[in-house]
């Protein structure tokens, strides 16, 4: 359950909004639907962590192995990943920034991705659903003051990413028929 940040009260819109249009992607997600509560909107969904599983977070998982200075911090975490067993790991994240960038959310920080393990065996088993795209469409700013070139968001470290270079992370544009 997730309530708003701004007082637009967009964020909830925004949550089930994304869900939605990675249901039509096909993407692997977590399903939002908004309720109301009192007098505000808030977004709920379904936990998508069992009781024995828990979430490695992308900043955690970056920091466990030391990365090479020729090498991005994107492509540390998929080789990460994949030495880990997660398959799809890539086309995942290629998801991710598809609909990050389709609804503008500037908010895609190390700690709202990563993978789900068992907690008993910390055995690695998938990828962390699409989530937390509450941040979109410009949610918090006043319309006279929308930003309508030069947009950035956070993307790993990176806090003011060029929405203009997410296409050039894909390598799988087939992830969309």
């Amino acid at each position: 359950m997730k309530g708003n940040y701004t007082s637009y009260g967009q964020e909830p819109v925004n949550e089930w909004l994304a869900s939605r249009l990675c249901e039509l992607l096909g993407f692997d997600y977590c399903p939002y639907a908004v309720v109301k509560r009192r007098t505000s909107l808030i977004s709920v969904c379904p936990g998508f962590v069992a009781d024995n599983e828990e979430i490695i977070t992308a900043d955690q998982i970056v920091a466990s192995e030391q990365k090479a200075n020729d090498v991005s911090e994107y492509e540390h975490y998929i080789r990460i990943l994949e030495d880990h067993g997660i398959e799809n790991a890539r086309q995942h994240m290629e998801e991710t920034f598809i609909t990050d960038y389709l609804l503008m959310n500037t908010d895609r920080h190390l700690r709202n991705f990563g993978v789900i393990r068992k907690v008993e065996t910390l055995e690695w088993g998938r990828t962390v659903p699409v989530f937390d795209t509450g941040q979109s469409m410009f949610c918090g700013v006043p319309t006279d003051r929308l930003p309508y070139e030069n947009v950035t968001g956070k993307l790993f470290s990176n806090t003011s990413k060029d929405f203009e270079t997410y296409p050039r992370l894909i390598r799988t544009l087939q992830t969309i028929d």
